[in-house]
């Protein structure tokens, strides 16, 4: 099996940490409410600013409002980027995404996860708690987090693209 070099090293940059501290907002419903938990406290040691937006107990919940209250933060600049979990990670994803300014993506590996931020500039990673493993989920957000939009060229006018149809669409609502 081949083994992928992160797209940060592909490009030759040196590190692949942030820079400064960011805010992050999480949220979870009852399926992602144990390993939101963990990844909390793994953010809190890389030493990132974190704030649970629930839910606050393994009791079942609907995912849309805590989606939406993640998605908000993070559109409103309280939080530089959002993290979301269910147990499939669709659809919390799908409530994130109907905010204006938010580009959500649910990634499955680090792959998946280095190629929202270069490609997209996912704001919003969103993890399926059932099919992740607590390593498996940690590796994704640390590549998330240290994987850089690639500015210029093709991916920018994309993501220009992308915020222009919801400035159209929002007028037509």
């Amino acid at each position: 099996m081949r083994t992928r070099t992160p797209a940060a090293a592909r490009r030759g940059v040196a590190s692949r940490r942030p820079t400064r501290a960011m805010r992050i907002a999480v949220g979870a419903d009852h399926g992602g409410f144990e390993l939101k938990a963990t990844l909390i406290a793994f953010l809190q040691r890389q030493g990132l600013e974190v704030a649970d937006l629930g839910t606050h107990s393994p009791e079942p919940c609907d995912y849309p409002a805590i989606g939406l209250k993640v998605a908000q933060a993070v559109a409103r600049g309280t939080f530089e980027r959002g993290l979301l979990l269910c147990k499939s990670g669709i659809g919390i994803a799908i409530v994130a995404n109907k905010v204006p300014g938010i580009r959500a993506a649910v990634c499955h590996d680090r792959f998946d996860a280095e190629r929202s931020r270069s490609h997209n500039d996912v704001n919003v990673l969103v993890l399926g708690a059932e099919r992740l493993s607590r390593p498996s989920a940690q590796r994704i957000v640390t590549a998330w987090l240290h994987t850089p939009f690639e500015r210029g060229g093709r991916h920018e006018r994309r993501v220009r693209q992308i915020a222009a149809i919801e400035r159209v669409t929002r007028k037509h609502a």
